[in-house]
C-alpha cells in the first residue's frame, strides 16, 4: 500500500487514517520562525462527512486508501436501502439510505450514478451534475 509523507500532501488528495478514508479539503504549509515546518490540513471523512483538523510534522506518514469508483444503475428504494446494479456484472448492491445521503433526492429509477467503495464496501453515491426531473 502506498503511503504519503508531509511533503506529498495537497488539497484534494485522498488519505487513510486509522482505517478511515479522508479527502483533504484545506491545506496550509506553516513555517514558523522557530522550529521545524509542519502542514495543517482539514480533512473530510468519506464515511460520515465529518471535517477534522490534523497537523502533520516531518516524518509523519499516512496511507493511501483502497478506494474504487464504479458506475452503477439505481434500481429502486426498498424502504431501508437503495438498490444499485453494476451494469457490467449485473451484481446488485444495497446501500443504506444514510450512506446515500443527499443524493437520494436527485435519483430516479434507472439513473446512472458513481458509487464509491472502500475495501469492497459501498460508502457513498455521487449523482451526475445535471439531472432532468419532471415537476
Amino acid at each position: 500500500m502506498a503511503s504519503y509523507q508531509m511533503g506529498d500532501l495537497k488539497k484534494g488528495l485522498k488519505i487513510e487514517i486509522d482505517g478511515i478514508p479522508f479527502k483533504i479539503v484545506e491545506y496550509q504549509h506553516v513555517k514558523p520562525g522557530k522550529g521545524p515546518a509542519f502542514v495543517r490540513v482539514k480533512i473530510k471523512s468519506f464515511i460520515d462527512g465529518k471535517v477534522l483538523e490534523k497537523t502533520f510534522h516531518a516524518g509523519d506518514k499516512c496511507d493511501a486508501p483502497n478506494l474504487e469508483e464504479k458506475q452503477m444503475q439505481y434500481l429502486y428504494d426498498d424502504g431501508e436501502n437503495c438498490q444499485f446494479m453494476d451494469t457490467q456484472s449485473y451484481e446488485q448492491v444495497a446501500i443504506s439510505d444514510e450512506d446515500v445521503g443527499e443524493a437520494k433526492k436527485w435519483m430516479i429509477d434507472g439513473i446512472m450514478v458513481q458509487v464509491l467503495f472502500h475495501n469492497g464496501k459501498a460508502i457513498g453515491v455521487e449523482v451526475p451534475q445535471v439531472v432532468e426531473l419532471k415537476i
